[in-house]
Order: C-alpha cells, then structure tokens, then sequence
C-alpha cells in the first residue's frame, strides 16, 4: 500500500536529486526542521510505506 509517506519520501528523493546549487536551501530547510526524522517515525510506527514507483506520464 502506498500513501503520504511514500508520497513525502519521493519528494525528497526528487529535493536530493537537484544539483547543489538548487537544492541547498531545500534540504536546510527540511533538515532544519527534522523531515528526515518524521518520516523514519512514519515509517516505524507502520502509518505507510515509503517504498514508491515513479511513472512518467
């Protein structure tokens, strides 16, 4: 079952993804606010997967 965790998770797949330049204020601004640790806690707690496929359309 896929869901927001999954959702969130390519999100930041996609953040990471930029080059440096473009993803420099994205990332900082979600490690500033602990992104990576609520979705580890999603994730832990079984609230969703975060397994994902990307489909071009």
């Amino acid at each position: 079952m896929t869901g927001l965790l999954a959702v969130d998770k390519a999100s930041m797949d996609m953040v990471y993804a930029l080059p440096e330049a473009q993803r420099r204020d994205l990332m900082e601004r979600m490690e500033s606010r602990s992104g990576l640790r609520q979705l580890e806690y999603r994730k832990i707690q079984g609230m969703s997967s975060d397994e994902y496929e990307v489909i071009e359309v």
